[in-house]
């Protein structure tokens, strides 16, 4: 009973710290994912970046951003993969310090703002003086509002469901910390190598993919992880299949055995396909068609998004893969800035929407190793977790077993 107890807590801390759960409230309680918002980011393109701006967050509070702030604190690792990228590292004055965003630079010095149980440092992030705090939506509501009663300035995402979704996120951190050319400049790339890769593999027959996210769970088609894998040319064994309210759960024997997927996917270096006769008999476990992704970038969603998206791609249809030429992709134009406008629409955060797992059913967790794709994996995701916590801490539970490595 007490390893039970120590792998649902560890479970639980993982969950919070990456990220993986939608609006934890307090260290253990966790509450239903918010729903994407009717408007997403893209609204923002070609929009006013000048100061003071007045924008509604996923709380539906007017928050009003006086002058280009100069600290910012990033309460998720999604948070502080976007900032690094868009050039912001400097501004950067608080973030998660642990091994889940180890792919960063220069991360030494930003004040920790996680807990061991996953909580939000409160106290450390008042005492990090940031201008602008940048909490994604598995951020507990009553954090955001402690934060803003100590006279910080606080936006909270509302949740994304897919890749659009993500590079429009990119501009609106762009537009909030007046980095707005450099954020464009990044959502069109991505944008552009995303649909470079869509092209590539559209005339392609797709095989059946089976994700595993660890304990035989899986993630429906209406889910982030079923977006990516649909992008990268696969069909989902698991779509129309799954009747849960969040579209995570796992499959019978009998549809594995009746789809017999031609793909695994596995989210992370560490753990392995389940070791059970119905597996063993798939093509993909007969033909050793397993195929690793980076969990962080699989689930950190951000601009490394496109990354595990090239994984799958690659795998699933090398030649079509290997047509493309990345440094020649054609984007569209970046988003600029134009007059003023009152009242800008809150944009998407997608860090509720896909699974962090990093376990398996006979693996502990492990924070460091390269995966075979030559992607330093020195870290885990944050992004998209379970709508339900229940299920998400069931399946870690199950998965989680010691932490040997």
């Amino acid at each position: 009973m007490r390893d039970a107890t120590a792998v649902v807590g560890a479970a639980l801390l993982v969950l919070a710290a990456v990220g993986a759960v939608p609006a934890a409230a307090g260290a253990g309680a966790v509450a239903g994912a918010s729903e994407a918002g009717a408007a997403s980011a893209g609204a923002l393109a070609d929009t006013h970046c000048t100061y003071p701006m007045t924008v509604t967050d996923a709380t539906g509070t007017e928050v009003t951003i006086d002058e280009d702030p100069d600290r910012l604190a990033a309460l998720a690792p999604s948070a502080a993969q976007i900032l690094w990228s868009i050039g912001a590292d400097d501004e950067t004055v608080a973030m998660p310090q642990d091994y889940y965003l180890g792919y960063l630079n220069d991360t030494e010095g930003k004040t920790d703002v996680v807990n061991d149980d996953g909580s939000i440092k409160v106290e450390s992030v008042i005492g990090a003086e940031p201008d602008l705090v940048l909490a994604p939506n598995v951020v507990p509501d009553e954090t955001v509002e402690t934060l803003r009663a100590s006279d910080l300035t606080v936006y909270k995402f509302e949740g994304a469901a897919s890749l659009e979704d993500v590079s429009d996120k990119v501009e609106l951190y762009g537009q909030l910390t007046g980095n707005y050319e450099a954020a464009g400049q990044v959502s069109a790339r991505m944008q552009g190598e995303v649909q470079a890769v869509r092209d590539a593999v559209s005339g392609q027959e797709n095989p059946d993919v089976f994700f595993h996210l660890g304990g035989g769970w899986t993630a429906g088609e209406e889910t982030f992880v079923g977006q990516i894998v649909a992008a990268a040319g696969g069909d989902n064994i698991a779509a129309g299949e799954i009747n849960t309210t969040n579209n995570y759960g796992t499959l019978s024997n009998e549809i594995i055995t009746e789809r017999d997927p031609e793909w695994i996917i596995q989210n992370g270096q560490y753990g392995s396909v389940p070791k059970t006769p119905t597996f063993n008999e798939t093509t993909a476990v007969q033909e050793g068609n397993v195929v690793r992704v980076n969990r962080n970038f699989m689930t950190q969603n951000g601009p490394k998004n496109v990354e595990a998206l090239k994984t799958i791609a690659q795998a699933l249809h090398p030649e079509a893969y290997e047509s493309i030429d990345f440094s020649a992709v054609e984007t569209p134009q970046p988003a600029t800035c134009t007059t003023p406008t009152p009242t800008a629409t809150a944009g998407m955060d997608a860090d509720e929407t896909v699974t962090a797992t990093m376990m398996d059913a006979d693996q502990s967790m492990s924070p460091t190793a390269s995966d075979t794709t030559g992607v330093d994996e020195t870290t885990s995701g944050d992004g998209s977790g379970f709508a339900a916590a229940t299920a998400l801490v069931a399946l870690l539970a199950g998965a989680l077993v010691a932490r040997r490595r």
